[in-house]
């Protein structure tokens, strides 16, 4: 009987400290430092979005959320970084649309449907459609009639070949009907430089850096490419608006984890990012920034990857898009 006794109080025991450790993970969540990696160098929307966030979840989880720098390819060094991580909650992306748009036009290292449980939108920054004040068009109708007339002569700017704004660019032209020459510039900076000085007088270039450009007259913003006017200036119209119903080629941000992440804790996180997104404080610095907030559940950031990642991906075919 004494051995029996023995024998079961060193099974509990056993089973005890198996099970202690993983109570203590579950209910201590995070209990070291999480790192956000950000696909981007700092300065850029995705670092700006991550280190504007990143206390407010230290502060929501009593831990350190470190922003980490992981950049080049285009954005796939970072994402592919976090896809091959442990999935424990540790180690966080906070990315933007390249990881949909990338795929679209090459071949990446990850599979950005398979290899990340996605965790909450939390923002979105428009792309602009912009001219030189010399072209004469106004509206995105106008400069339609003039491609349609100068068929071919056209030239338009954008970030980079396989960027959200060449392929906003190539969706309104497939949907337009129009032929425009496609000049790739490495950066959006150079871009906007070269449509200032009116080289390239047609640019499809972020809100964050045509917006200032237009307000000096420097540059005249014709619409923007996302389904609803910008909560920053609510005067100007979309594409969508000109006729092309469901246009929407917005750059969102969202926070994403290697696929394989324990539930509880993608929760966890999607609660506390739609909170902090809400609040008075980060509502206003997203909008000095020309950024809009946004929220979602991960099963609504999963279909958005899903439906984008289709969309830009017939798109590349039907036109035949090649990375310089």
């Amino acid at each position: 009987m004494k051995h029996t006794l023995h024998a079961l109080r060193l099974a509990l025991t056993v089973a005890l400290a198996i099970a202690a450790p993983a109570a203590l993970a579950q209910g201590a969540y995070p209990s070291k430092p999480v790192r956000l990696i950000t696909q981007f160098p700092p300065g850029g929307g995705t670092d700006i979005v991550a280190r504007l966030i990143s206390p407010k979840l230290a502060e929501a989880f009593g831990q350190q959320f470190v922003v980490e720098n992981r950049v080049g390819a285009a954005g796939n060094i970072g994402a592919d970084f976090v896809a091959k991580s442990a999935p424990d909650g540790y180690t966080i992306l906070v990315g933007n649309n390249t990881i949909v748009t990338n795929p679209a036009v090459q071949k990446t290292p990850f599979d950005v449907v398979k290899d990340f449980d996605p965790i909450a939108i939390v923002g979105a920054t428009a792309v602009a459609l912009a001219v030189h004040p010399s072209l004469p068009a106004k509206s995105v109708q106008e400069l339609i009639a003039l491609a349609k007339k100068e068929r071919g002569k056209l030239t338009y700017s954008s970030c980079g070949t396989g960027t959200a704004m060449h392929l906003a660019a190539e969706l309104l032209k497939q949907l337009a009907k129009i032929d425009m020459v496609h000049v790739p510039y490495k950066g959006c900076g150079p871009a906007i430089a070269d449509g200032i000085a009116g080289q390239v007088p047609i640019l499809f270039n972020t809100i964050t850096n045509t917006y200032p450009q237009a307000q000096g007259g420097r540059l005249r913003i014709l619409a923007l490419a996302s389904s609803t006017r910008s909560p920053v200036d609510a005067s100007l119209p979309t594409i969508a608006e000109a006729g092309f119903a469901g246009f929407d080629a917005d750059i969102w941000f969202g926070f994403l984890a290697p696929a394989g992440t324990p539930k509880e804790i993608v929760n966890r996180l999607n609660a506390e990012l739609s909170r902090i997104i809400q609040l008075p404080d980060i509502q206003e610095r997203m909008k000095v920034q020309l950024f809009s907030t946004r929220t979602s559940t991960p099963e609504q950031f999963a279909k958005i990857i899903q439906s984008d990642l289709a969309q830009w991906s017939k798109l590349v075919k039907d036109a035949n898009l090649q990375l310089d």
